[in-house]
């Protein structure tokens, strides 16, 4: 009696135990008995854990009981047979070779969708026949890329006799200390982890094993103890030596009296998560073409060197460098051509500069050069040296090019005290160069006397508004398998009288800088909503959503989402027919603002994107807060991917990354049917471009794209 007393006792620790570790999990749990299962059956009984319900929005097995359905119902129409036949292939298999693992879609209590992935196993008869099947299943939605799923490999139907083994092969480390800080407890994983081994582990100050910063390991603790739980990123070492970044769950555990008596912890290595997240900003950060500086992390440059201006009240010189007659270079030669000749113009730029003078490729043949100076004498013995940098032809693909550059100097603060300003002013003086045929001029204030054109540019664009001579036009958006229409782009035209049609490249700056950009997007969603119902009464079917352009300007206005719901639903239309596409670097505006309007318009129905992702602002922590559907591929990546082997990397780390959040993904610029294939080949889910069709007005495009719907 003593034996089974001490064995119950045991097993009461045990289950004890695991009862604590399911609640701390992040994971939920299933237990199913096989019998006469009927999977249609919707009173067939499945035990889920509480962690199930939480994940979908539940609170209590009232609303979610204990049964098969509560699953199978909720799995997602693309995903419900392939998800059911898996597990069937799994029971019925009696030599035990076809395992259950697989990725699905659940339908949240608010009618989202969340990613999981289920592992399971099966408890069979002598005779292969399944009697039990149980397993785990996690929340893979907000995974970061190339961050190792979690995995279980123990036999979970075999919880309630071996729950230690369980605890050993999840993937993450599960440690318990007590409150004197010495370890009671420590999983496999935390061996793999660290390198200690439980035997050495046990009874040892988790600071003394794994921390370095004991006084933040203080901070952390005194926070458990007042809020009861905390999550986070810290950085451990190993036994080794070695230090990692983990991502932790803590959490205080009450004894009976609702003391603290413990501390559960959960850490899941983020190495290969924080790598990537390393690599995108590098990817972000830098010309993959040239490998200089880009636009973003010059401007961040500009900054500093501003910053540093201003404390030493020195002068700083900004070059504004543009190089002469290369679109000719581009239409007769081609663009690879034109690249390597970029190639060889960075390199002899950045053969004559300084230890302090700073180059970077702004977009296409314009590059910027910062630096302090002394005096105008100093900029203009820069410049000099740029200018002869290119004195010899430059050979490109057994062509030989003379090449000139015309630089625009100016000077801070003489020229202005802000990057703006400077560019600004920069751009305005190396438009100087380039009339008069100089190599390089410095910014004189007459010179903004050019400023009176682009004021009537957007007085006529103010008009234009008022009177209805804005045009949309559309290009369809369509599936890389099956090259179907799913969707299409409204995008804004402007015929004026006197000058013809006006690029969108030249009125859109001026509607940003005007603040005119508002107004310009009510418009451009009334229109598109009139055309979408009009295209309904016609009997004309459109397939997929209907996508919007935002802009950045538009996410200061509060009210932004609740007046887009009203523009719609005037229009009898819902906000399942349309997309908003938002560009990346207009998020990073105010990021805290963006998610918040972003947020609204999700709920109200909207699908959201983000537009030329991967052009300067990329950042994992903040894409994991957005709630985006999809991600729009830039069309400088998508264009020389087949040749450019970083571009082809951008593209395939962004694909990765959109997939594994459960986010689809459309490439912009597709002309080629080699990039089509290549998109495809890789995943892309969506394409647009010149291949499919160009952007067309609203009639073209109804008889080449829409299809009539049969009247009942």
């Amino acid at each position: 009696m003593q034996e089974l007393e001490a064995l119950r006792v045991h097993v009461g620790h045990l289950q004890g135990r695991f009862d604590l570790v399911v609640q701390a999990s992040s994971d939920a749990l299933w237990d199913l008995e096989i019998g006469d299962l009927d999977i249609d059956d919707p009173g067939c009984p499945c035990w889920l854990s509480d962690q199930f319900r939480r994940m979908l929005g539940y609170e209590s097995v009232d609303e979610l009981p204990n049964l098969l359905s509560s699953w199978s119902s909720r799995l997602h129409a693309d995903d419900r047979a392939r998800t059911l036949n898996a597990f069937t292939a799994h029971i019925v298999d009696r030599s035990g070779q076809t395992p259950y693992d697989v990725t699905y879609r659940l339908r949240c209590r608010d009618g989202s969708y969340r990613w999981m992935r289920a592992l399971g196993r099966t408890q069979r008869a002598p005779d292969g026949r399944a009697v039990r099947v149980a397993g785990a299943m996690t929340d893979i939605t907000d995974s970061m890329v190339l961050l190792d799923l979690k995995r279980y490999a123990e036999d979970i139907a075999a919880r309630y006799r071996d729950q230690a083994s369980l605890l050993d092969k999840t993937t993450d480390a599960i440690v318990v200390r007590g409150l004197d800080g010495r370890i009671q407890f420590w999983n496999k994983s935390a061996e793999r982890m660290y390198g200690w081994t439980p035997e050495e582990a046990m009874g040892r100050m988790v600071a003394e094993l794994i921390y370095d910063d004991h006084a933040l390991l203080d901070d952390i603790t005194g926070r458990i103890l007042t809020h009861g739980e905390w999550r986070g990123e810290i950085r451990h070492r190993r036994k080794d030596g070695t230090t990692f970044p983990v991502e932790g769950h803590w959490t205080l555990v009450l004894d009976e009296a609702g003391e603290p008596k413990s501390i559960m912890v959960i850490n899941s290595d983020i190495t290969q998560r924080k790598a990537a997240e390393h690599k995108i900003r590098l990817l972000a950060m830098y010309d993959s073409l040239t490998g200089l500086p880009n636009r973003t992390l010059c401007m961040e440059s500009l900054g500093r060197a501003l910053v540093e201006a201003r404390m030493n009240d020195g002068m700083l010189a900004v070059l504004f460098m543009d190089l002469n007659r290369f679109k000719e270079i581009n239409d007769t030669r081609g663009h690879g051509v034109g690249d390597q000749v970029l190639v060889q113009v960075a390199r002899r730029f950045q053969a004559v500069l300084r230890k302090g003078e700073i180059l970077s490729r702004l977009a296409g043949d314009e590059f910027i050069v910062a630096t302090p100076v002394d005096d105008r004498a100093a900029a203009a013995d820069l410049a000099e040296r740029l200018e002869g940098a290119l004195l010899d032809p430059v050979a490109a693909a057994d062509h030989t090019f003379i090449m000139r550059v015309s630089i625009g100097i100016a000077l801070h603060p003489m020229d202005g005290t802000t990057i703006d300003d400077l560019l600004k002013r920069a751009d305005i003086a190396m438009y100087r160069a380039k009339d008069s045929g100089v190599g390089h001029v410095f910014y004189e204030p007459e010179m903004s006397e050019g400023l009176a054109e682009r004021m009537e540019l957007a007085k006529d664009l103010a008009r234009a508004l008022n009177n209805g001579e804005l045009q949309l036009y559309y290009q369809p958006k369509v599936d890389l398998d099956s090259g179907a229409m799913v969707g299409a782009e409204a995008l804004l035209r402007w015929y004026d009288p006197r000058r013809g049609w006006v690029s969108p490249v030249d009125f859109i700056p001026i509607a940003e800088a005007r603040g005119m950009m508002a107004p310009l997007g009510r418009w451009v969603l009334r229109e598109a909503c009139r055309q979408m119902k009009a295209w309904q009464v016609a009997g004309l079917h459109f397939s997929g959503r209907l996508a919007i352009n935002l802009a950045a300007q538009e996410l200061d206005d509060g009210s932004l989402a609740s007046n887009i719901v009203d523009i719609v639903q005037a229009a009898d239309l819902t906000p399942a027919s349309f997309e908003l596409e938002l560009t990346e670097s207009g998020l990073m505006g105010d990021i805290e603002r963006a998610i918040v309007v972003m947020a609204a318009l999700k709920a109200a129905g909207f699908a959201l994107s983000i537009d030329d992702f991967g052009t300067g602002y990329s950042s994992l922590a903040y894409l994991k807060r957005l709630p985006v559907d999809k991600l729009k591929i830039d069309i400088s990546f998508v264009r020389d991917m087949l040749n450019d082997r970083h571009d082809r990397t951008i593209v395939t780390t962004i694909l990765g990354m959109a997939h594994n959040m459960g986010l689809s993904a459309i490439a912009e610029g597709v002309e080629q049917a080699e990039q089509a294939e290549a998109l495809r080949a890789l995943g892309c889910d969506e394409a647009q471009g010149y291949y499919y069709g160009k952007p067309q007005p609203a009639s073209v495009f109804a008889r080449t794209w829409l299809t009539a719907q049969p009247r009942g």
